[in-house]
């Protein structure tokens, strides 16, 4: 009879992988994409999207005061209400009838609720002052001045030449 040779093989022991190397690739990576993705910020952009509905709550924009400073030296807000009366570049100093004159407390209070307005309208107040070029130009001073006591910033300053 033949002889059965018997082969004997040695045991394998099961296969091992290294894995170590592999998880310190991924938490860099993870690492990597956090820091990456932290830096990169959105920008807001400001729209205003229109509203579906028929009335807004957004209350229209605000019409800018007008101050007008006619030749006499008498002040007019908004066309329509004399603010101050003539200026008399005769008057003295110190005299009350100068301090009067130049007082426009009238003016004061229309610019401070023009200035309330535009602050529940969360925008800025703007007024427009008209000055005739022959008016007097410590009329104009008294005028910004009401304007700084009413705590209002945005002046345009616009002359004419007195024809109209």
């Amino acid at each position: 009879m033949a002889r059965h040779k018997q082969i004997r093989t040695e045991e394998q022991e099961d296969p091992e992988m290294n894995i170590s190397s592999m998880i310190d690739c991924c938490f860099l990576l993870l690492i990597y994409f956090l820091v990456a993705t932290s830096l990169v910020s959105e920008k807001k952009l400001d729209i205003s999207i229109p509203a579906t509905e028929s009335s807004s709550s957004t209350p229209p924009p605000l019409e800018p005061g007008r101050i007008k400073v006619n030749a006499d030296g008498s002040v007019v807000w908004n066309g329509d209400m004399t603010v101050g009366g003539p200026y008399d570049p005769q008057a003295k100093p110190k005299s009350a009838a100068y301090r009067e004159q130049r007082k426009m407390d009238a003016l004061v209070e229309s610019l401070k609720a023009l200035r309330d307005q535009a602050k529940a309208a969360d925008t800025t107040p703007i007024v427009t002052v008209m000055g005739d070029a022959k008016a007097p130009q410590q009329r104009i001073v008294d005028v910004m001045a009401a304007l700084a006591e009413a705590d209002i910033h945005t002046v345009g300053l616009n002359t004419s030449s007195g024809d109209n």
